[in-house]
């Protein structure tokens, strides 16, 4: 079987990182497939017997192309591949007879929590794939002949908006990147601290750095002082208003930039994981904080009550009230909270968690 790959608008982050993994377990587990992998960045995949690759850089330059091959071109490129099946990682879909599967992974356009503004510079580009892409995406789910999500909060918003049948939506959970030998610490004596914090994120607004950043304020205004919080952002990546705002604080928020992956694993340990975002697919810092048995204050939303749900060293606060943090913050420094769950053992994974390789359980929805 001859399988098309689409992803020319993958480039950096996420979507990067979901291309590669795809593309490393074709590697890892041979199959009689042949897979033609569309990218329109060069160097992100690397040929191999089963694997080509097709860079389509004039695709990736610019929306207006990018349109013109997902309404125009896209159609006769695919035919002219004579390929058996596509499989979009980007979130849409060309118009093709093939049998397709699409990778939905954008979530903008399906939560309901926030509403970004073309007026406001700095949700101008997130208000963009909020009210614009996400028509696109939605055409493309109607057009798949099967879409795959990474949640069931995802599956039911989707399902709703788009008015497919439930039995074309399958959410299959992503895996966890692998943590065995990634902390040295023994689990029962990881040295957990209840006056550090820890919140890995990029510079996305979304992640709500300011959030973590007034709580720390309003933490200040009560006399509480000897506490850190570490965001893995240089003061570059954060910009002047969120560097202005920490500036505020009693020296409490650390910079710390990009953080080797080690570093990232005993934080989850010896830390509280704060995670305030409020729009995710799945949420991976949760996640893998629970696999660690680690602490976590989350943001009260549908992806982190689905990652979290029944692990007992969580707390809930409103991701849109600072005052809602900084009480659980306090709670956690005066040791009231989580003071019998330091060094927690490691949990085999998310609740409810469907068994096997989820790349795996993918392919055999693109074959099938």
């Amino acid at each position: 079987m001859k399988i098309v790959v689409l992803d020319i608008a993958a480039s950096k982050t996420g979507a990067v990182s979901i291309l590669k993994d795809f593309a490393a377990y074709l590697n890892s587990s041979p199959d009689d497939h042949e897979w033609i992998f569309v990218t329109g960045v060069p160097g992100l995949i690397e040929e191999t017997g089963r694997i080509r690759v097709i860079l389509r850089e004039d695709v990736k330059r610019s929306w207006p192309a990018r349109l013109k091959f997902e309404w125009f071109t896209g159609t006769r490129f695919l035919e002219e591949l004579n390929a058996d099946a596509v499989f979009s990682l980007e979130n849409t879909l060309p118009k093709t007879s093939l049998k397709s599967v699409l990778y939905v992974h954008q979530p903008l356009g399906y939560q309901t929590g926030k509403r970004f503004s073309f007026f406001k510079k700095e949700e101008r580009h997130l208000a963009v794939y909020q009210h614009l892409i996400s028509r696109l995406i939605d055409g493309s789910v109607r057009r798949a002949g099967k879409t795959i999500v990474q949640t069931e909060w995802m599956r039911q918003a989707v399902i709703k908006k788009c008015g497919v049948s439930e039995n074309r939506v399958i959410k299959i959970l992503p895996e966890l990147p692998e943590l065995s030998g990634l902390y040295a610490g023994d689990p029962g004596t990881a040295g957990w601290r209840n006056d550090r914090f820890f919140f890995p994120a990029g510079p996305i607004l979304y992640k709500n750095h300011s959030l973590v950043i007034e709580a720390a304020i309003l933490l200040n205004k009560r006399g509480i002082k000897d506490f850190r919080v570490t965001f893995t952002l240089s003061g570059e990546e954060a910009g002047a208003a969120l560097t202005e705002a920490a500036g505020k604080t009693e020296g409490n928020i650390v910079w710390a930039g990009s953080l080797p992956r080690k570093e990232v694993i005993r934080r989850y340990r010896e830390e509280t994981l704060v995670f305030p975002s409020y729009i995710e697919t799945f949420g991976y810092p949760p996640a893998e904080a629970r696999a660690l048995g680690g602490n976590v204050l989350a943001s009260d939303t549908p992806f982190c009550r689905e990652v979290l749900e029944g692990y007992k060293c969580t707390a809930w606060f409103n991701p849109f009230d600072a005052e809602s943090l900084a009480s659980l913050m306090e709670e956690v420094i005066a040791g009231r909270l989580f003071s019998d769950s330091a060094g927690n053992v490691t949990e085999p994974g998310i609740s409810g968690e469907e068994k096997g390789s989820s790349w795996g359980r993918v392919v055999k929805e693109i074959v099938t």
